[in-house]
Parts: C-alpha cells; sequence; structure tokens
C-alpha cells in the first residue's frame, strides 16, 4: 500500500487541481489565488482551476475542502488569519479543522486598509475616533462575519473605546461597493478591492491595520500611529485534507514557493503592499497553531461570537 502511495506521488497530478477560494472574487485572497493558480498550471502540467466558494466566515469553502478526498486535487486557498479565527468564534461547526485540515503552504501576507466614506468627514483615526465618541454606531462593513477584517474592526473598536456597528458581507468586493454608494460609512477591507478607490478619491483612507507604514504606500497612515495593538493582517494560504499524502503536499509547498517569486506575482505584492511568504509545511502548522491562541484572545476581549 505504501509503494501505491508513493507511485502515486510521483505521477501527480494526472488531472486538474480545483482550488477552493473562501472568499467572493476581487480581494486579495482571491487575487493571490488567481496569480498562483495560473503559475502552478503551467509548472504542474494540469490546469489548477480556481473556484469560489465565499460566506460563513471562510466555513463554507474549508467545510468542503475538509470532506474532500485527501489526494492532493482539492485544495483551500483561504486566509490563515481567518481560518485562525473559526474555532474560537463558531460554536458549531461540521469539521475539526485542526483534525480535517493540514497545512500546505503560505503565499503571501498584507495589511489591511480602513477606508472611509467622504461624507463621513474623517482623514484619520484620531478624527474617527472623535466622531464616533460623539456618534456612536457609525456602520463598518468586512468581507464577512467571523473573518479577519471583521476581528480588525472590533480590535480597534476595543482599543479605541468606541463603538462601531458591523455590517457583514461575503467578501471585499461587495462590502466596498457598498462603501462607494454611501450604503456604509466605513470598511476595513482588503487592500486590492479599496486602494484603486482611494487612488481615485471615491474613497478616504484612515489608514492599514500595522504599528507603520507600508514602504510601498507611505502617505498612508498606519492604525497603529493612533491606537497601539491594532495590528492585522491577510495571510493568503493553502490547505489541504488531511491524510493527503506527504509527497503531494511536499510537492505543492515547492511549488506554491515558486510561484511567489514570478514576476505577476511579485507585481502584485508591491502594489497591495503585500510580502511573499515561504515557509516548510510543519512551520506553517506551528504558525497557524499559535494564531489560534492569539486570536482567541481578541475574541474573548470583543466579545464576538457566532452560531
Amino acid at each position: 500500500m505504501l509503494l501505491c502511495v508513493g507511485a502515486a506521488a510521483q505521477t501527480y497530478p494526472t488531472k486538474p487541481v480545483r482550488l477552493i477560494v473562501a472568499f467572493a472574487p476581487g480581494g486579495a485572497t482571491d487575487t493571490f489565488a488567481r496569480i498562483t493558480a495560473a503559475e502552478l498550471t503551467r509548472a504542474l502540467g494540469q490546469q489548477v482551476i480556481v473556484e469560489n466558494r465565499p460566506g460563513a466566515g471562510t466555513t463554507i469553502a474549508a467545510e468542503f475542502v475538509a470532506k474532500s478526498a485527501a489526494d492532493g486535487y482539492t485544495l483551500l486557498f483561504t486566509d490563515l488569519s481567518t481560518h485562525a479565527i473559526m474555532p474560537s468564534i463558531y460554536h458549531k461547526l461540521a469539521f475539526n479543522h485542526a483534525r480535517d485540515l493540514v497545512a500546505v503552504a503560505p503565499v503571501s501576507v498584507s495589511p489591511m486598509l480602513m477606508a472611509a466614506h467622504p461624507s463621513l468627514g474623517v482623514k484619520n483615526a484620531k478624527e474617527l475616533i472623535a466622531l464616533a465618541k460623539k456618534n456612536p454606531g457609525i456602520t463598518c462593513g468586512n468581507s464577512g462575519a467571523g473573518t479577519v477584517t471583521h476581528l480588525a474592526s472590533e480590535k480597534f473598536r476595543t482599543r479605541a473605546g468606541i463603538s462601531l456597528t458591523p455590517v457583514n458581507y461575503k467578501g471585499g468586493a461587495t462590502s466596498t461597493m457598498s462603501l462607494l454608494t454611501g450604503e456604509l460609512s466605513l470598511i476595513v477591507n482588503t487592500i486590492p478591492a479599496t486602494l484603486e478607490h482611494v487612488k481615485s478619491r471615491k474613497l478616504v483612507a484612515v489608514g492599514i491595520t500595522a504599528d507603520k507604514r507600508a514602504a510601498s504606500l507611505p502617505d498612508i497612515p498606519a492604525l497603529g500611529e493612533t491606537v497601539k495593538g491594532v495590528d492585522a493582517a491577510v495571510i493568503a494560504g493553502v490547505l489541504a485534507p488531511a491524510n493527503t499524502p506527504r509527497a503531494v503536499i511536499e510537492r505543492l509547498n515547492a511549488e506554491f514557493a515558486k510561484s511567489v517569486d514570478a514576476p505577476k506575482a511579485k507585481e502584485s505584492f508591491l502594489v497591495n503592499a503585500a510580502e511573499a511568504l515561504k515557509q516548510t509545511p510543519e512551520v506553517m502548522q506551528r504558525a497557524l497553531e499559535q494564531d489560534i491562541k492569539a486570536w482567541a484572545e481578541v475574541v474573548r476581549a470583543t466579545g464576538v461570537r457566532l452560531n
């Protein structure tokens, strides 16, 4: 049996690979998934197909992959920060994220952007906090209940001592559209879904979710310049069903590591203030376990719970 597994891993892949993205098209995770999928298609000699399954804080996509065959042909491309939040924020899951999914490869890490509709009349975090204290309950959109965009806004809210009303969507692009039309006052979102509208002055950049400014976006302040301890990041990465052959995971890890060095990937990372991330599956698994503990503390502090 072991010989059969080894032989199967050596010939992998012999058919198209499905890359299940946990968000709607248009956000950072989806953008990076499509870039790496194109690179892997060339490297593996088989089509790597991106399939979006957004919703329920990424649990819809995660459950689908967790219950798929452990053969390397169905993979989860998600935000690892959001994945680390899931165990603390959801009471009931139809799968065990730690037992049913295993690390394959990280891809990138990038801060998020808090942006406001111009009608809100704020230009930075200091002005937002002052306004929110006078007018509690300002609406703040995110890319899904329980996602890192949601918890990042909650983290900012508690640290700043203000009241914000979360509005949950199924992806970064949809929440951005609601902000553009004035349905929302504020969002915390991925940079790819928001930055072009800031540059065209349709939205106002309040700050990135980091302690200091990004070298590629020096004109946008960091929220950490005003409120300490509000750093949060989108960590794009790949997971597979448990019991996926070790040789297959190692092959995929190596190919994803190569994909982030491709010219298109570097270009996308640069404009989105992202950095390529390379780790072995073991290091990635340990980092994920540490993030689970760290986000559990944030969840307890904010009091956010979902069914």
